[in-house]
């Protein structure tokens, strides 16, 4: 049995994958458990997702790109047999040890375009590209039913670990990114008003099956009305926006 992927080692593909997409000047940032731990999670990761700003190349040709970068990359042919695409890994230490790497554009599963500036950065040089606290946060609750409406087995017992993680990220967006008043004039990133109305509807059915949760939504500034609007636009879902944004206390 292949020893689990650590810490040092998701480590090490991460930032391999970060020069590789800096030597074509790409701008990235990391989404998923990666940067769920940068941020503070407990949960060791065991893959990467990266997403890439860029419109210049297709997935497929920007993994054979670090292909070509880097030696320790290689692409292998996805099981599902109607699939077109490859899956990019990254070579570890020892006997057919592999780390996978997922390279997304915003759009892909609803992932909201961040600009350069607004990425947050982490690590002793500031090196470490990370999805600004909130809409990783969004996403790992769209994950969470995406998994759980899915038709296939393997997507819906991967639930109970979203569900972990999102209370450790509940735990960390009221305890250690906690906004104080005098920087109430933090400007806003653009999200997708649709983004914003779809998660408001996800915070409330997560708060239906775990009741636990709901002090920590409203303590980051998300509103749960109660026999609810799920059509909530515009002004109403900015509002709801900037009260969130302003719960988060994110360097911009």
């Amino acid at each position: 049995m292949r020893s689990p992927v650590t810490v040092s080692e998701i480590d090490t593909a991460t930032r391999a994958t970060i020069a590789a997409l800096k030597s074509l000047n790409l701008d990235c940032c990391l989404v998923g458990s990666v940067a769920c731990s940068a941020y503070g999670m407990s949960r060791v990761p065991n893959d990467i997702d990266m997403v890439v700003l860029t419109s210049e190349y297709t997935q497929e040709e920007l993994k054979d790109r670090l292909v070509r970068h880097n030696a320790r990359f290689y692409l292998v042919a996805s099981k599902d047999l109607s699939a077109t695409y490859r899956i990019l890994w990254f070579r570890l230490d020892g006997f057919h040890r592999s780390c996978k790497i997922d390279l997304l554009f915003p759009g892909i599963m609803n992932i909201p375009s961040v600009a350069p500036k607004r990425i947050y950065r982490v690590g002793r040089e500031a090196d470490y590209p990370l999805m600004p606290f909130l809409p990783l946060l969004l996403l790992k609750l769209q994950a969470w039913q995406d998994h759980g409406e899915s038709t296939k087995l393997y997507m819906r017992t991967k639930q109970p670990t979203d569900v972990q993680d999102i209370r450790e990220l509940l735990q960390l967006a009221e305890r250690r990114y906690a906004i104080s008043t005098s920087t109430r004039n933090v400007q806003i990133p653009y999200l997708p008003d649709s983004f914003v109305r779809d998660a408001r509807v996800r915070v409330r059915k997560f708060m239906r099956l775990h009741p636990w949760s709901a002090k920590q939504w409203k303590s980051i500034g998300f509103e749960v009305e109660t026999g609810v609007r799920d059509n909530v636009r515009g002004l109403e879902s900015m509002r709801g926006l900037e009260s969130m944004m302003r719960s988060l206390a994110l360097d911009y």
